[in-house]
């Protein structure tokens, strides 16, 4: 039993011997990198009076959405390179655009990219608006005239 109670003590002192006093524990998440754009037109933008000038007009609302470390660009291009064109034939009405305040050149294909080098989180709303000269019906065809723009947002 000397033994057994020797044995024991022994054993309980060893083990807490080598006990740490120290322990750490890591803990760590993931943020997913999320690069987004949601474009709201107005409804004027489809019921333009193309008779009557206008001088920024506002018709959308872009929100961008961005959490790139590198931050991100904007690219903004017209079908019809910055032309109103009637759906079935030649016939065009010109016109140009804004983003946030700013010009935006559309008459290239490659349209304007913006960049925006912060490598924060983003989350803005930006309003599109365009200008045009009036040209009165009797000089224009009958017709419906459109142009798409396309808003692309991708991380630099």
């Amino acid at each position: 039993m000397k033994k057994l109670l020797l044995a024991t003590t022994f054993l309980a002192l060893a083990s807490t011997s080598f006990a740490a006093t120290t322990g750490s524990l890591l803990l760590q998440g993931t943020v997913a990198q999320k690069i987004s754009l949601v474009v709201t037109s107005q409804s004027i933008a489809s019921t333009l009076d193309l008779s009557t000038s206008q001088t920024d007009l506002v018709v959308a609302s872009v929100n961008e959405q961005s959490n790139s470390k590198t931050g991100y660009k904007m690219t903004i291009s017209s079908a019809n390179l910055s032309k109103i064109k009637r759906t079935d034939g030649a016939d065009v009405l010109s016109y140009t655009m804004k983003y946030n305040g700013s010009a935006v050149g559309l008459s290239s294909a490659g349209g304007t990219t913006i960049t925006n080098s912060a490598g924060t989180s983003v989350n803005l709303n930006k309003s599109v608006s365009i200008s045009y000269t009036g040209v009165a019906a009797e000089s224009m065809v009958e017709g419906t005239y459109a142009d798409t723009v396309t808003f692309t947002i991708a991380a630099n």
